[in-house]
């Protein structure tokens, strides 16, 4: 059976404590429980530059429950948070993962 993947993009604001906080408005919706779904979630920094970018613990989860280890997960969240044509467009992001996805599936 092969999965669909649905995509969202979740921006990340700085906090002065160095933690992120979702876009004022994101309500949970029905969607949020489909397993299938990846939150490309990133933490940014106040810089444009990508010095300070990560993926955040529910982009990693969610390509955990893909079935890609922590390992792989972390890579994966790391190439596209990190990617500085990514930075300001989500829809970069989101078809940059698509791309990798398709590349490299989980081995399950």
């Amino acid at each position: 059976m092969k999965k669909t993947v649905i995509m969202a993009l979740v921006a990340g604001f700085a906090l002065p404590l160095g933690t992120a906080a979702f876009a004022a408005g994101d309500t949970p919706s029905p969607a949020d429980n489909d397993p299938n779904r990846i939150n490309v979630s990133c933490y940014r920094g106040l810089l444009k530059t990508v010095a300070w970018d990560r993926p955040n613990a529910v982009f990693i989860e969610d390509l955990r429950q893909l079935g890609y280890t922590y390992e792989e997960a972390h890579v994966i969240g790391e190439r596209v948070c990190r990617d500085e044509y990514g930075v300001d467009d989500g829809a970069y992001k989101i078809n940059l993962l698509k791309k990798i996805l398709r590349e490299t599936p989980p081995r399950r």
